[in-house]
């Protein structure tokens, strides 16, 4: 699969999951999805790309495929922003090693005390590939007083960790919350931190678009997030951009209307 021919100065990102790829791939989505595309390439002199997503680069591929994608954006944060990959011209995924060494080596470790010393009601998931930096785990529960304590646990040694309300439409579970350990420096919003330090990017000027609660910081750290018409009710209900459209669908309302604007100055 090519990449976007070529790459503009308006830093763009897209959650994956629910974002850019919709899990049912209806022909309708999928219609939407290849415009997105057409437009994109069309524009790649303008927009430098990247998804920013929870899913491994394994899973990512399967639902490439199953979208039948033509294009890889330029860069891809997975693993919940704690693999950073380039994309060549020739389509190829270049790890970018140095974004990793800025975590801590004893991360795992952490992992596991935070878990066993907080004995945390939380469960494993076995549904996001491996990662050493990422540890995933889900709390089935209404909580609050719970959930503060996990994520005060996290801080006592020294991790970060995202807590969400689930997709179901993800594949998640019913009525569950994601727990995702990660370590500081890691994250959607670092990756867009760090992207746009080393490529000296305007963070002012980069949109953003998700749907979930794990998409929330990342949308309110750039100049234009946006949360899509078929967000989650937290998502839609804690963001005060939200487009008229979902899917692809929603993020051309948005794009467009950016080109059209700019061509007009």
């Amino acid at each position: 699969m090519k990449r976007f021919t070529n790459e503009g100065r308006t830093f763009v990102c897209f959650d994956f999951d629910e974002t850019y790829f919709p899990h049912a791939c209806t022909a309708e989505q999928l219609e939407h999805l290849r415009r997105l595309e057409d437009f994109l390439e069309q524009h790649s002199h303008r927009f430098s790309t990247m998804w920013v997503t929870g899913s491994s680069l394994e899973t990512i591929a399967e639902k490439v495929r199953r979208a039948d994608m033509r294009y890889f954006p330029h860069r891809i944060a997975s693993s919940l922003g704690t693999e950073l990959y380039h994309v060549t011209t020739a389509g190829e995924l270049e790890l970018d090693s140095n974004f990793q060494s800025l975590f801590p080596s004893d991360f795992s470790r952490r992992v596991e005390q935070v878990v066993t010393h907080h004995a945390l009601t939380i469960e494993p998931q076995t549904n996001m590939g491996t990662n050493a930096w990422m540890h995933n785990y889900y709390y089935f529960g209404e909580d609050e007083v719970e959930l503060e304590r996990i994520q005060t646990a996290a801080r006592d040694f020294g991790i970060a960790v995202n807590v969400s309300r689930c997709n179901p439409l993800a594949g998640d579970p019913v009525g569950a919350y994601d727990i995702d350990f990660i370590p500081r420096g890691a994250g959607k919003t670092a990756a867009v931190d760090y992207v746009c330090t080393r490529c000296a990017f305007q963070v002012g000027e980069a949109y953003a678009f998700g749907d979930s609660g794990n998409d929330l910081a990342m949308l309110k750290h750039v100049g234009n997030g946006y949360v899509l018409g078929n967000g989650t009710e937290q998502a839609m209900s804690e963001h005060d951009r939200v487009t008229a459209g979902s899917y692809a669908e929603g993020i051309l309302e948005v794009l467009m209307r950016f080109v059209q604007e700019t061509r007009s100055h």
